[in-house]
């Protein structure tokens, strides 16, 4: 995959080798407005001379390869491109939303505190997927007995009589651990709705930090990074038996660290803006 940014110099030949060849090419850290010059390939303005293709790039006509691919990729957290632009491409929205970062942070902060619970957790989610698929090819391979056997001879089949008697005996056996495994699913969900204040506050302040940017372009927080402080905080919290006294301990602390670690890297005049966004969402909750 050859990689490219609009700001470097001889994009273009960079481009039109990528077409020519047939390579996949990418071109990241869009800006609002893409370049006039890649509106022919985005909007297939292609032309056939003889047996190939050709597309107008710049002020040039480039023989176009059938294996040349094109992504467009931008670091903008809600933008805002022309509606023939959205029309011409296929859009993938990457950005993780509040709510599925809370169910990241849980199954993480759980796998932290209850580590056999999450556990239990994956290896049931693993169970119900093979019981999806072998019902699956039970079906599958019944159907096509069924379809290769003789109408005439059907009553006298055995052995798709003997398959069909295994299937429904399998089939039966797998909704019984089906039914099992969803009742212990469920006091296992119980157990884990403990830290779900713990997951909302750090999807909560994550959100809030990666609004920092509208205020300066300098504030940028990966949530890598953030993912590393959210954890420093869960381990320098005091261990404790009692659940809910864990649980609030936990926020607390998690709340503290992360205040601590972004508001060392603000402006004086902008820390007061952070702590009334914070105020406001905790008000909020």
């Amino acid at each position: 995959m050859i990689i490219i940014q609009l700001s470097q110099k001889n994009w273009l030949k960079k481009v039109e080798m990528a077409v020519s060849n047939g390579n996949v090419m990418m071109v990241e850290s869009l800006s609002q407005d893409i370049d006039p010059i890649l509106d022919p390939l985005l909007s297939r303005q292609f032309v056939k001379k003889g047996k190939n293709f050709t597309v107008r790039l710049g002020s040039e006509d480039v023989e176009l390869s059938n294996s040349f691919k094109l992504y467009l990729q931008t670091k903008l957290i809600n933008p805002h491109y022309k509606p023939e632009t959205a029309a011409q491409c296929t859009i993938i929205n990457f950005i993780v939303t509040e709510s599925g970062l809370e169910d990241q942070l849980l199954a993480m902060v759980v796998k932290v505190e209850k580590p056999d619970l999450e556990q239990t957790k994956e290896d049931l989610v693993t169970q119900q997927n093979e019981f999806m698929i072998t019902l699956a090819g039970l079906e599958s391979s019944l159907l096509q007995s069924l379809s290769d056997a003789d109408p005439a001879t059907i009553l006298q089949n055995f052995a798709l009589i003997e398959q069909l008697e295994t299937t429904k005996k399998t089939a039966i056996t797998i909704q019984e651990q089906q039914i099992i495994a969803k009742e212990t699913e469920i006091k296992i969900n119980l157990l884990r709705e403990v830290y779900r204040r713990v997951a909302a506050e750090g999807a909560m302040f994550y959100f809030l930090l990666i609004q920092l940017c509208i205020i300066d372009k300098m504030y940028q927080y990966s949530l890598e990074s953030f993912t590393t402080f959210f954890f420093k905080a869960i381990e320098k919290t005091e261990l404790n038996e009692d659940d809910e006294i864990r649980v609030l301990t936990l926020r607390d602390c998690i709340r503290m660290t992360i205040y601590q670690w972004v508001a060392r890297g603000l402006f004086e005049k902008h820390k007061q803006i952070f702590r009334c966004q914070l105020t406001f969402r905790l008000m909020q909750k």
